[in-house]
């Protein structure tokens, strides 16, 4: 576009930058219809009853992942009377193990097919694994000894969510890539799926220490709280299965009928430069909800009250829940690498106002409202900026890996998670915190300022630099199109 020498340098820049955004929404809406106008089905709009039926495996997902992330080490440190530094370890050495065998199920969910397709499945089999083994998990026997209260520990939270969890989550998100081509859809799914899991995570945060602590404060709140949780999110993942379907095909299919050997899986999965952008991003958003464990210490010892944690987890989900359904309009306009940036900016000042003074209640809050505004496009756009890397890689490769590259991704999540956590009781135990006094020495309220502020701050300069690289929106609506045109290619082959 021409500059008019008339107009002043502010005036050019406000039109180039309207004439951007305008060519932009063009070629996001061009990506959007183009598999109706060439005839890709996978690419058509869902109904909002399977919208939903998708988007509710969260509310289960969370009711697994969110006490896990933020009162398993509690529970183990106060309740089983397990060390601080021996619990983050087993947890972070469970958390590793997971991130292996979401690389294992990977390569296993791109080798399924059946009739409900290659996702599904897992999520159907694996429901009563990650059930049972999370009511066990905040079951620890009282009558044990020390070493086998830690041995039990560990292998309910392996069965948990190195095997339930990991087979049901890593096939929930493959089916997000699988479900529609559509990248508006996909937005859309991943804006509900995160509202439930928000709004799921908060409900977790803020009832489930005033329940323990209504029945006794002890085990049998605990008991109590897991079995609920369980039951709920078992009918979740029931839902999920029945309630959709998978329509994206693969592109190319091997002549011989054999699947693609995995040495050339991992080569062309390497050969992807935004996978391992995705998978860093992963990995320090995981950290984050690793590190998140350590609020409950943060509000008892440095604001004096654990009951305020449920506060300060209800105003930092709160405008997410909220900001999240103005997402789709703004990721079609600016896209999900702008959005996500302004956020971490908006991150970082959000913390900066809490550490002007960490035992003010009223800047923790402040800070905490901000540093919540900062997360809403991340949340909004995380799973589906990995699906897009899913397409890029097909694009490029002329092979569709959708399980291994979410398998890939949220490795980084269990990676992330694990170091979180480990990180908390490591770095507790280093401040000499002991769950059984009945106050802590300065030493340890400092390390909890520290993993609750400092480190989210350090954690989201790192996302910053990360997402700038990650700049696949730019190709996007051509990707997009010429996939939909292969897949009808594909597709008029085999018919013939």
């Amino acid at each position: 576009m021409a500059k008019d020498s008339t107009r002043t340098s502010a005036a050019q820049q406000r039109a180039a930058v309207a004439a951007s955004a305008e060519e932009s929404v063009t070629a996001s809406l061009a990506a959007v219809a183009v598999g109706e106008t060439i005839g890709d089905p996978s690419g058509q709009k869902l109904k909002v009853r399977e919208r939903l039926a998708y988007g509710v495996g969260d509310i289960g997902g969370n009711l697994i992942f969110a006490p896990i992330s933020a009162f398993l080490l509690f529970y183990f440190t106060d309740t089983v009377g397990i060390g601080a530094a021996i619990a983050g370890t087993l947890l972070l050495f469970g958390r590793v193990l997971d991130g292996t065998m979401d690389l294992i199920l990977g390569t296993f969910i791109d080798r399924t097919s059946t009739r409900w397709g290659k996702a599904r499945p897992w999520i159907l089999f694996s429901t009563p694994v990650v059930v049972i083994s999370f009511i066990l998990l905040f079951n620890v026997p009282a009558g044990l000894g020390e070493g086998a209260k830690e041995f039990y520990a560990f292998a309910m939270y392996f069965l948990c969510l190195g095997v339930g969890f990991v087979g049901s989550n890593l096939a929930y998100h493959t089916l997000l890539s699988v479900i529609t081509s559509n990248s508006k859809m996909r937005v859309s799914l991943t804006v509900i799926r995160t509202f439930f899991a928000l709004v799921t995570t908060l409900v977790v945060n803020f009832v489930t220490i005033p329940v323990v602590t209504a029945n006794g404060g002890g085990q049998a709140g605990w008991t109590m709280i897991s079995v609920v949780y369980g039951i709920i999110a078992a009918i979740t993942f029931l839902i999920v299965f029945f309630g959709t379907k998978e329509r994206v095909k693969a592109t190319m299919k091997q002549d011989d009928g054999n699947k693609l050997p995995l040495g050339k899986s991992l080569r062309i999965l390497a050969g992807n430069p935004y996978f391992f952008l995705a998978f860093g991003f992963f990995l320090l958003n995981y950290l984050l909800t690793g590190t998140a464990g350590v609020g409950i210490y943060f509000a008892k010892d440095v604001l004096g009250d654990p009951n305020i944690y449920s506060f300060l987890g209800l105003v930092q989900l709160l405008p997410l829940i909220i900001g999240l359904w103005f997402m789709p309009a703004l990721i079609a306009r600016f896209g999900k690498r702008t959005l996500i940036l302004i956020g971490v900016v908006v991150t970082v000042i959000g913390i900066l106002i809490s550490l002007i003074d960490p035992s003010n209640i009223t800047l923790v809050i402040a800070g905490g409202l901000v540093r919540s505004i900062g997360g809403i496009p991340a949340a909004a756009g995380l799973f589906a900026l990995v699906a897009d890397v899913v397409d890029y890689g097909e694009w490029k490769s002329g092979y569709r890996l959708d399980g291994m590259t979410y398998a890939a991704a949220t490795a980084g999540q269990n990676f992330g998670a694990g170091l979180g956590v480990a990180l908390v009781g490591w770095l507790l135990a280093a401040g000499r915190y002991d769950g059984q006094a009945t106050t802590q020495p300065a030493s340890a309220v400092s390390m909890e300022i520290f993993l609750y502020l400092w480190l989210p701050l350090i954690v989201a300069v790192l996302m910053g630099v990360i997402i700038w690289f990650l700049n696949i929106d730019k190709n996007l609506s051509q990707i997009q199109r010429d996939l939909a045109a292969r897949r009808v290619a594909t597709e008029s082959a085999s018919n013939d």
